[in-house]
């Protein structure tokens, strides 16, 4: 009896994701990123467990500054560092071969007269892609395993939040590599496309930090500017939105261009119409934006009877900053009350005096310099402090109203003593030998 024509399909759909699997895993490019993942983490590690030791030493003896030790800080951040460097520039090399070894062969005409659509083998490609990647977690269990076993606190949220951020890099890093490999004609092409987007957004980001204007706006929204947003507890929609975004964009350009039969006119006319419907889903995202402090220092939310009061004011807040772009005053304004600000009162608008001068801290004659003004419903207030207790109460008092905070309970902090020395045999020969040992019975069984 001959069996449905969608079992068929499923069947065949199914062999040819584990064709997909085993062409990676054959792959000497991903077990050599494993391997050195491995001894990039493993370093990472030891030198961030060093540098939060030798901190603590000092905020064990002073409560103070016991709760500015934070994990997610001083270890989990430095040392999914090495993550981003293997993502950045080593997991392209590995993406690319998905369709870049099928064109070189020509198993890709052959594998386009199958039952499947090049959206159907381009799904499929991806996922195996997923499926192999996550072999590169095995690293990051063995972090949390050893900083567990040495008596550090973890706090699962920051650290899943962590981890989405990296898996959504990671995506679309590899969304960018199929591209590169469907429109290249040889894979050493196709990488140096793929590194050519991923390390100008890196630099990019750089050159935008502590800048302002349009170049500022531009670098936080760069790949490696949102994968930072992900690193500090915050999880914000608009950044999820843009990061899946831009995956999709990158996908869906490679489901155009993987048929060589198709012409050039279609393929781009397609394109244009991809690029154009896929880019407002962040822009729309931002009219209804969604912000969850996953934080257990909650350092980006304010007393709940403070956003309680923000939240109700029903008129323009208007604030005036004149400070220069670079001056740290405004860096720290920006990171803690205005950014606060933003997501809790309805109607905020925040105008910044542009300051000509040359000096980071020179007023270049405006009397104004450092001054912050505020205005509500027909009243004004200024101060030259950004503290967030002067600038609640200022607020409040154009508001005309009174807010008694609630007493909530201070973040302990949570200094560490430890050695992770010996860890390093994990990192340095371990895990090196397990992933060599995995690339050469791959080899033989595949």
């Amino acid at each position: 009896m001959p069996l449905p024509k969608g079992s068929v399909c499923l069947r065949q759909a199914r062999l040819l994701l584990q064709q997909e699997i085993c062409g990676l895993l054959l792959a000497p490019a991903l077990w050599i990123m494993l391997i050195i993942l491995s001894l990039l983490v493993g370093y990472s590690f030891i030198q961030a467990v060093d540098l939060f030791s030798q901190a603590s030493r000092t905020a064990l003896s002073f409560p103070e500054m016991a709760r500015g030790m934070n994990p997610l800080d001083g270890i989990f951040v430095p040392t999914f560092g090495a993550y981003y460097l293997a993502e950045t520039l080593l997991l392209p090399f590995v993406a690319i071969r998905l369709i870049g070894t099928d064109k070189q062969s020509g198993a890709l005409k052959l594998l386009l007269q199958l039952p499947f659509s090049p959206f159907s083998l381009c799904g499929l490609k991806i996922t195996a892609m997923v499926l192999v990647w996550l072999l590169s977690l095995l690293p990051a269990a063995v972090v949390l395993l050893q900083w567990h076993l040495l008596g550090g606190h973890i706090f699962f949220p920051e650290v899943a939040l962590l981890f989405t951020g990296h898996a959504l890099y990671s995506l679309t890093i590899i969304a960018i590599a199929m591209f590169a490999a469907t429109i290249s004609g040889s894979l050493p092409t196709a990488a140096m496309f793929c590194l050519s987007i991923t390390l100008g957004s890196w630099v990019l980001d750089f050159a935008a930090t502590g800048q302002g204007g349009l170049l500022a706006i531009i670098g936080h929204f760069s790949l490696a500017g949102m994968l930072h947003q992900f690193e500090n507890g915050l999880l914000t929609t608009g950044y999820v939105a843009s990061f899946l975004s831009i995956a999709l964009v990158f996908f869906l350009l490679s489901v155009v261009w993987l048929h060589p039969g198709k012409r050039l006119r279609n393929k781009l006319a397609a394109s244009l119409l991809v690029v154009a419907v896929i880019a407002s889903v962040p822009a729309l995202s931002t009219f209804l934006p969604g912000y969850r402090d996953v934080s257990e220092n909650r350092r980006h939310s304010l007393n709940p009877v403070d956003s309680h009061a923000l939240a109700q004011l029903d008129k323009p807040l208007i604030i005036t900053v004149h400070l220069n772009a670079r001056d740290s005053r405004l860096l720290d304004l920006e990171s803690d009350m205005l950014a606060k600000l933003r997501r809790i009162v309805p109607d905020l608008q925040i105008q910044y005096a542009v300051d000509n001068s040359t000096g980071l801290f020179s007023a270049g004659g405006d009397d104004k310099y450092g001054l912050i003004e505020y205005e509500y419903d027909g009243h004004h207030d200024e101060s030259y402090s950004n503290s967030r207790e002067e600038i609640l109460s200022i607020i409040y008092k154009l508001a005309g109203i009174t807010v008694v905070a609630e007493p909530v309970p201070n973040y302990p902090g949570y200094p560490l003593v430890a050695d992770a020395g010996a860890s390093r045999w994990l990192f340095y020969l371990v895990l090196p030998l397990l992933f060599l040992c995995g690339g050469l019975y791959s080899g033989k069984r595949l």
